[in-house]
Formats: C-alpha cells, sequence, structure tokens
C-alpha cells in the first residue's frame, strides 16, 4: 500500500523513501515477498517481527493500553505470527526447504 498506492490512500502519496514509513514499507515489501517464497524466512520473519513491535509501540500504545481500544490488534497479531515464523521456519515447501537449510 505504501509503494504501490494501491488501494488508493491519500495518506502515503510523495512518501520519502528514508522516512519512517519508506523504511518499513520497504521492509514489508521485500519481506513479504521473501517470507511467501520461503526464502531467508527465519531472519526476514524475525526482522518483520520486530517491526511490527515498534510500529505498535510507537503508534499504537499512546492510544491506550488494551488493543482493543487503540486499534493495535493487527500490528501484535503480525508481531507473534513473524515471531512464530521465526522460531518453526518456512516449512517443506519452502525455497529454504529446498535448499536444506529448513
Amino acid at each position: 500500500m505504501k509503494y504501490f498506492n494501491f488501494p488508493a490512500n491519500d495518506m502515503f502519496t510523495d512518501m520519502p523513501v528514508l522516512s519512517m514509513f519508506g523504511i518499513g514499507g520497504l521492509l514489508e515489501l521485500v519481506g513479504g515477498v521473501l517470507i511467501i517464497i520461503g526464502l531467508f524466512t527465519r531472519p526476514v520473519a524475525f526482522v518483520l517481527s520486530g517491526m511490527m513491535a515498534v510500529a505498535y509501540f510507537k503508534f499504537h500504545l499512546p492510544g491506550g493500553f488494551f488493543p482493543a481500544l487503540n486499534q493495535g490488534e493487527p500490528a501484535i497479531m503480525y508481531c507473534f505470527i513473524y515471531l512464530y515464523l521465526a522460531c518453526a521456519g518456512g516449512g517443506a515447501w519452502s525455497v529454504d526447504a529446498s535448499r536444506g537449510k529448513a
């Protein structure tokens, strides 16, 4: 969404690449593709888990403690999903498994 502006959103138009949102979008784009194909799954998932934890604590926690009240449920959910992938790996069908690195 941050780089392709799909679905259309006025918040991310003309976003500098080296801003916090720009770096986050780059991590989401590249990391998402690597997670989907299962290449370098563990380190990428660990970095993305940290990114989602930072997103929650920086942007959602100031709105209140409980995730249901500060709209932080997706950030927490993805943080723990990526943390699980960092521990479990990409699985039998990943590129890492075909390389013998799973």
